[in-house]
């Protein structure tokens, strides 16, 4: 894959709902049409819909990753920075559910998604497998394993989120994410 331009980057980030959550999922040929750019571009610089599917799901964990470290305190208690971390994502993914739909078909066993999966772990994943260690450390988090701890609450943002959408609710309705946030954070507070 190569890199987009700038503005046909975020040209196909504002379509990126369409294009993960899409039934049935355009191809990219629909996708070209959506930002008003020839097949030929976008063959230019994607091999096909999963290369696509891959840049996108790639920009969108550098961007949550950016929203969350503007959003967390680095000096309040792990429990603040964890509550603050999760909100973040509930909100952020939660105005993007077909992110979760992406990542989790990425989860599927796809290959040629593996460079945003590995982007997800580098961004997203890792801080927080960081953060779970810092509050077990301290005495605040439970936490027996934090790779199967981060996994297990970015597993519940994403079904939490994608749950609701696909059930036609509205995932970005502040009260849910706040209420799927505190379920979150109960779960791992001591």
């Amino acid at each position: 894959m190569k890199t987009p331009p700038p503005e046909l980057a975020g040209r196909l980030l504002n379509v990126s709902e369409q294009v993960l959550y899409g039934d049935p999922p355009p191809r990219l040929a629909d996708v070209a049409g959506l930002v008003g750019a020839s097949r030929a571009t976008l063959y230019y610089y994607f091999a096909g819909r999963d290369d696509l599917v891959a840049f996108l799901l790639t920009s969108h964990a550098r961007q949550g990753a950016e929203v969350v470290r503007a959003a967390v305190d680095p000096d309040d208690p792990p429990e603040a920075r964890l509550r603050t971390t999760i909100g973040t994502l509930a909100r952020f993914l939660g105005d993007r559910p077909g992110i979760c739909a992406g990542l989790l078909g990425g989860l599927a066993g796809n290959l040629q998604l593996r460079e945003a999966l590995d982007a997800n772990d580098t961004w997203i994943a890792g801080p927080l497998r960081d953060l779970l260690g810092d509050g077990a450390a301290a005495g605040v988090l439970t936490v027996d394993d934090v790779g199967d701890a981060a996994n297990a609450v970015l597993g519940a943002l994403l079904l939490g989120v994608l749950g609701r959408s696909a059930s036609g609710a509205d995932a970005a309705d502040r009260g849910f994410q706040e209420r799927l946030t505190e379920q979150i954070v109960r779960g791992v507070l001591r």
